[in-house]
């Protein structure tokens, strides 16, 4: 017993030492029980979502963000807080046991090539009937020039303007994105918008990126930066942005647009309506005064072509008009927000070496709700409950939202949660294999046909033997007492380790006899390895039989002893034997969980 005892006393008393130098760094375990405060460390550019950390009692977690995002706001907002009962690990043991026991788009609308307007009608003869064409002829090429006029001024898919505000719809898309995009830690990698070449990364260079935003916005001069455009430098890879003011050429066009009374109409229309009108009133009434049919018949279809092109026109004006002000409403809000985003450095700290790197952020503390309640008495702070905190690391993009606003919900974007949970239980089950050191002995009756040398027996004499099995595996399951912390050395891999005072009890399949006993335990993760005292049983030889005892012999005479074996002698007496034995126990952890409906009313 001595023999073991020693060193697996040694072990525990060496391995929570270095498991305190290997929690140097104090971040949170998701291994085991967290017994001191500790810190979460969620990088901004990829958050995870840890597993459960599980806390002592009273202690504290502290949020750490590394390198947040310049135009964003983080916040660290409770999700739910809720006590819950553990798992009875009575009914666990049980359980266990029981196996063994038993957009953006532009209107597009098809115009209608116009018809040819007829110069000069060939054959008038009546000079009178000649002017009257030549007036009618003057009149339609008027309202054609309209027409041309206007749609010429008007943006197709094509235009300039129409791919600017493509453009800066790609930009903002970039850095709306609530996770950035792969590659935003190094310039190297990063990728720019396909419609916007050269656009800065705003996740590395935020500065550059909303000075170049503002540039292309509303030109002109920003925060001291001279918004000059980059007309030398081909595409895809401009220096600077290739255009600017794109407000202000939205504005100009708008300024163009036909306007419904009783507003004022523009100085410069894209297409005076009214004017049309009266156009077309004054050529019908040219073609009323024509005498012949058929230069009426010609007259009227190319008024009416005009007609329809005009009608087309003002649906592709209406388009525009909503187009141009939806986009207008888009830009303004976003040129607000960037310029009252400004660039903040972020603080610096110094390194080993004394580079500078960006500091982390720390977003808050998240504390035991325990700790925060004065009326200790209550049945939902009592150390029988754990207590489950749930907070979401939520992001507010400034783009979007401004900064001078209040935020509301909707605005914030969940990039994480940490989930928490106070609870150290120290009463755990498992379930598993004992290697028994004790030998599983059956005896019977055997001729002998070839006598060992020197034995004296003969051919033909029956003596007991004895066939015995080791070691005996025998199932069980165990209760387990936590001695001290669990901890997570970093020789072990940073995973959870921890010694246990442990009982367990199983049914041995040899001899359908219960056995029982208890020791010291080692757990790692959810294996654990027991040195187990146990009181075993075994099966011995009575009435003074022996083992290589003779039983009888065909050639020993009646009242010998031996005596001779007719009648066939009857087997061996046994009977079962109580002793004491040492084992080695591997089972599987049933660690205490806590989840709403555990406890049930056995608690």
């Amino acid at each position: 017993m001595k023999s073991w005892f020693a060193p697996c006393i040694t072990l525990f008393l060496l391995l929570p030492v270095q498991s305190a130098r290997a929690n140097d760094l104090k971040q949170c375990s998701t291994e085991k029980v967290n017994h001191e405060d500790c810190t979460v460390v969620i990088d901004r550019r990829y958050p995870l979502t840890l597993p459960t950390i599980q806390m002592s009692p009273g202690k504290k977690v502290i949020v750490l963000i590394q390198e947040p995002l310049a135009f964003e706001t983080l916040t660290l907002d409770e999700t739910s807080a809720t006590a819950l009962p553990g798992t009875d690990q009575g009914a666990a043991l049980l359980t266990a046991a029981v196996p063994d026991l038993k957009g953006f788009v532009w209107s597009n609308v098809t115009v209608p090539n116009p018809s040819e307007i007829a110069p000069n009608a060939v054959g008038i003869v009546d000079p009178e009937e000649k002017a009257r064409i030549d007036a009618l002829n003057n009149t339609l090429q008027v309202l054609k020039a309209m027409l041309d006029r206007a749609q010429n001024s008007i943006p197709d898919d094509k235009s300039d303007l129409v791919a600017h505000i493509e453009v800066i719809y790609a930009q903002l898309n970039q850095i709306l994105a609530p996770i950035p995009k792969p590659g935003s830690k190094s310039n190297k990698k990063f990728v720019p918008p396909s419609k916007a070449p050269g656009t800065p990364d705003p996740w590395t260079d935020y500065e550059k990126w909303r000075n170049w935003m503002l540039c292309e916005l509303v030109g002109g001069t920003i925060d001291a930066v001279d918004c000059k455009t980059d007309t030398n430098v081909v595409p895809p890879h401009p220096t600077e942005p290739t255009f600017n003011n794109i407000l202000g050429e939205i504005v100009k066009l708008q300024t163009r647009l036909p306007t419904t009374p009783p507003a004022t109409p523009p100085d410069d229309p894209l297409f005076d309506q009214n004017t049309f009108a009266a156009l077309v009133k004054q050529a019908k009434s040219e073609i009323e005064k024509l005498t012949d049919d058929e230069d009426k018949k010609k007259e009227t279809a190319i008024l009416d072509s005009l007609r329809t092109r005009q009608n087309n026109l003002n649906s592709r004006v209406i388009a525009l008009a909503n187009t141009l002000t939806n986009v207008q409403k888009d830009f303004l809000t976003y040129y607000q927000n960037i310029y009252l985003a400004k660039y903040t450095p972020p603080l610096m700290k110094p390194d080993c070496d004394g580079t500078q790197i960006p500091n982390t952020l720390c977003l808050g503390t998240i504390y035991d709700p325990k700790s925060s309640n004065s009326a200790k008495q209550l049945v939902a702070y009592t150390y029988l409950l754990g207590r489950q905190v749930v907070f979401s690391l939520n992001a507010v993009n400034n783009i979007s939202t401004p900064v001078n606003s209040v935020t509301a919900t909707t605005a914030k974007i969940s990039i994480a949660t940490i989930t928490v949970l106070y609870a150290d239980p120290r009463f755990e089950t498992s379930a598993g294999a004992v290697f028994s050191f004790v030998h599983n002995r059956t005896f019977s009756n055997q001729t002998i046909t070839t006598p060992p040398t020197g034995s004296g027996l003969m051919p033909g004499d029956i003596v007991i033997f004895q066939n015995k099995t080791l070691p005996e595996v025998v199932p069980f399951v165990a209760a387990h007492y936590r001695l001290g912390h669990d901890f997570a050395p970093a020789w072990l891999g940073h995973r959870r380790t921890a010694f246990y005072a442990t009982a367990w009890l199983g049914l041995n399949p040899y001899t359908t006899l219960p056995e029982y006993g208890g020791g010291p335990t080692f757990s790692w993760r959810s294996f654990m390895f027991s040195a187990l005292y146990s009181r075993a049983h075994e099966s011995v030889l009575t009435q003074g039989l022996s083992v290589t005892q003779p039983v009888c012999s065909p050639t020993a005479v009646p009242g010998a002893s031996p005596p001779p074996c007719t009648p066939t002698p009857p087997a061996p007496t046994t009977m079962m034997r109580a002793i004491n034995a040492f084992a080695i126990g591997f089972s599987i952890r049933i660690p205490t969980s806590f989840a709403a409906g555990t406890g049930g009313v056995s608690r």
